[in-house]
């Protein structure tokens, strides 16, 4: 009898574990569903919020036109940080124009800044990208903020360009001690390039 009783007892265990079994199939179905779903609107929400469009410009001092919004990349261990701008395109007498710039700042305005931007225009094999002769312009060194510069020059259908902002910065570094050896200041390089963008 006492067989008979386990047996039936390892019989209906398998039914609840079966049965548990399926309950957690269904779960993972209805969970799935509102799951994906929520990932793909978020990812189509990010899209959206990425495509370029005609804007009136940027931060009180970027003129309007198509493009996207400025790219800006955070020292990784300073309160600084260097923007790419453009490629803003406009027409201008029948023909397309573009603006592309930078900028860089600290907190509180600390530091030495110079700033290096360029236009590039991407190769024909759709990987390289290649500076522009004559785009390529530096300002600086200066200690105050921001340091910002914008150039503008003819853009042409069929060609896809990016702005480039390289920054250099001397700032320093906080270490106790430091005016023993001369050591005060370090250097950060930050470069930031804008979304890739045609005519």
């Amino acid at each position: 009898m006492r067989r008979f009783g386990s047996f039936i007892r390892d019989v209906l265990g398998c039914r609840e574990i079966v049965g548990l079994r399926r309950a957690l199939r269904q779960m993972k179905r209805r969970l799935l569903i509102p799951v994906v779903l929520a990932l793909l609107l978020l990812n189509a929400g990010v899209a959206l919020a990425q495509a370029p469009t005609w804007n009136s410009g940027y931060n009180g001092w970027w003129p309007g036109g198509f493009g996207y919004r400025p790219v800006t990349v955070q020292a990784p261990s300073y309160p600084c940080s260097v923007t790419a701008y453009g490629p803003t395109f406009n027409t201008h007498a029948n023909s397309w124009n573009q603006n592309y710039g930078g900028g860089v700042s600290c907190t509180s305005g600390v530091g030495e800044k110079t700033l290096t931007i360029s236009d590039q225009v991407l190769g024909p094999d759709g990987h390289t990208w290649y500076t522009i002769t004559g785009s390529t312009f530096t300002a600086g060194p200066i200690g105050g903020n921001p340091l910002r510069m914008i150039r503008n020059r003819p853009a042409s259908l069929g060609h896809v360009y990016r702005a480039a902002a390289v920054a250099k910065l001397i700032v320093p570094n906080g270490h106790a001690g430091c005016s023993i050896n001369n050591t005060c200041f370090q250097t950060i390089v930050l470069t930031s390039t804008s979304r890739p963008l045609a005519p």
